[in-house]
C-alpha cells in the first residue's frame, strides 16, 4: 500500500476559552478514516460538538462532525468515522481545522487544531460559519400555552386559517367545536343596532365570509440567566503564589484560578521561567500554559535547552506520560517542544510520523517541535 495511502496524527487541541482542553487521534486510509476526541471542560460548560473548518478564497466553511458526551471520569469524548473523499462533499484535504464549540447560547468555539500543518486563521469567521451548523434554532415551542383571545359575543364568526379548509365555529358562552364533529347547529344571530352605512359603501355579497390570519406564535422569553459572554470566560487569572491559597483579584468576571496545592514545596515552571500567566501564551504554547502554571519542572529531562514539566496521556494510548517543553529568551516563548520517552528503533511508531528521534543507541525520545510565532 503506498505510504501517503495511510497516516496517523495526533493533534493537541489549542483552547479559545480558558478551562478547556484535549486533544484528536486521526486515523486515515484510503477509504475510510476515524477521529477520537477527548476534551476536559468544566462541569458547567454544557453541549460541546465538534467540527471541521476550512477557507478558501478568503471564505471559511465547515461541516459537523457531531456531539461530544461525558464519560465517568468527567471526560468528554467522541468516535467519528468518515470517508476522507467526501466529507460534506469535500475531501479531508480540504479541511485546516478540527474544532470543538460550546453550541448552547451563546455559541463559541472553546478549540481548535490544526488539521496538517499550521494555518493562520480568523476566529471571529471561524466561529461564525462553525456556530451556524450547531446554534439553536430561534423558534417558539409549538406546546407554548395561548395566551387568550377576546370572546366574541356578537355572531358566529367563520374562520379560515392560511390555506386550510377547516371551519370552525365559535359562539358566546360555548367551547370550540372540533372540525370533525361535523357541523355545528345554526344558531340566529342576536340582534345588533343598525350601523349607518357611508355615503358611497362599496358592493359586498351578502354571503361574503370574513378571513382572518392565523395569530403570530408568541417569541420565546430570553433565557433568566444567560451563559456568560466569551469574552467574560476569557478573564484574566489571578497570578500563581507558592502558597496553596491563591487571592483572586477584585472584579466583576469570572476569574478561573490555579490549584496550587501540589506546588507548595517547588517552585512552578512558570515562576521559575519568570512566565506571565495572566496572560494567554502564543501558538501551541498557550495549550501548555496550565500545565507550567501548576507543575514544576520535571526530573532528568532532556538535555536540550528546554525545560519540561510531566504531562498525563489519555487511558489506552500506550504511554504512561509525556514531556512538554518551553525555550524561553528573553523572558518571552521561543519555542515548544513535545517529547515522548522511549527506546530506540529506526522509524517512530505508528501515530508519530511527524517526531524524530532525539537520544543515542539506546533510550531517548521521539521529539516534535510545535507552532510558537515569533513575537519579536
Amino acid at each position: 500500500m503506498n505510504k501517503n495511502d495511510y497516516r496517523r496524527a495526533f493533534i493537541m487541541l489549542r483552547a479559545a476559552i480558558q478551562g478547556y482542553g484535549g486533544h484528536v487521534r486521526l486515523e486515515r486510509r484510503t477509504l475510510t478514516g476515524s477521529m477520537y476526541f477527548i476534551v476536559t471542560a468544566p462541569q458547567d460548560s454544557g453541549p460541546l460538538a465538534a467540527a471541521l473548518a476550512g477557507q478558501r478564497n478568503g471564505e471559511y466553511y465547515a461541516a459537523p462532525i457531531g456531539p461530544l458526551t461525558r464519560d465517568r471520569r468527567g471526560q468528554l469524548t467522541l468516535a467519528w468515522q468518515f470517508d476522507p473523499r467526501d466529507i460534506a462533499g469535500r475531501p479531508l484535504e480540504a479541511y485546516a481545522w478540527v474544532v470543538v464549540a460550546r453550541t448552547d447560547a451563546p455559541c463559541a468555539v472553546a478549540l481548535n487544531g490544526n488539521v496538517e500543518g499550521s494555518r493562520t486563521l480568523d476566529p471571529v469567521a471561524l466561529s461564525r460559519v462553525v456556530c451556524a451548523l450547531y446554534a439553536p434554532a430561534e423558534e417558539p415551542a409549538a406546546d407554548l400555552p395561548d395566551r387568550g383571545e377576546p370572546e366574541d359575543t356578537q355572531s358566529d364568526i367563520k374562520i379560515y386559517t392560511g390555506s386550510r379548509s377547516r371551519l370552525f365555529a365559535r359562539r358566546a358562552g360555548n367551547e370550540a367545536a372540533h372540525p370533525d364533529d361535523g357541523p355545528a347547529p345554526e344558531i340566529p344571530p342576536e340582534p345588533v343596532a343598525p350601523v349607518q352605512a357611508p355615503a358611497d359603501p362599496p358592493a359586498v355579497p351578502a354571503n361574503a365570509e370574513v378571513y382572518i390570519d392565523p395569530p403570530a406564535e408568541p417569541i420565546p422569553e430570553p433565557p433568566a440567566d444567560p451563559l456568560p459572554a466569551p469574552e467574560e470566560l476569557l478573564a484574566e487569572t489571578a497570578p500563581v503564589e507558592e502558597a496553596p491559597a491563591v487571592e483572586a483579584p477584585a472584579q466583576d468576571a469570572p476569574v478561573e484560578t490555579f490549584d496550587t496545592s501540589a506546588c507548595v514545596r517547588f517552585p512552578t515552571a512558570a515562576k521559575l521561567l519568570g512566565l506571565d500567566i495572566t496572560e494567554p501564551w502564543p501558538g501551541e504554547a498557550e495549550g501548555l500554559r496550565r500545565l507550567f502554571a501548576t507543575q514544576p519542572p520535571a526530573k532528568d529531562p532532556p538535555d536540550d535547552g528546554y525545560t519540561y514539566v510531566l504531562a498525563p496521556m489519555p487511558g489506552g494510548s500506550g504511554y504512561a506520560g509525556y514531556l512538554a517543553g518551553l525555550r524561553v529568551e528573553g523572558g518571552r516563548i521561543a519555542a515548544a517542544r513535545y517529547a515522548l520517552p522511549a527506546r530506540y528503533a529506526p522509524e517512530p511508531p505508528a501515530g508519530l510520523e511527524r517526531y524524530r528521534w532525539s537520544g543515542g543507541g539506546g533510550e531517548g525520545y521521539w521529539v516534535l517541535d510545535a507552532d510558537v510565532p515569533d513575537l519579536n
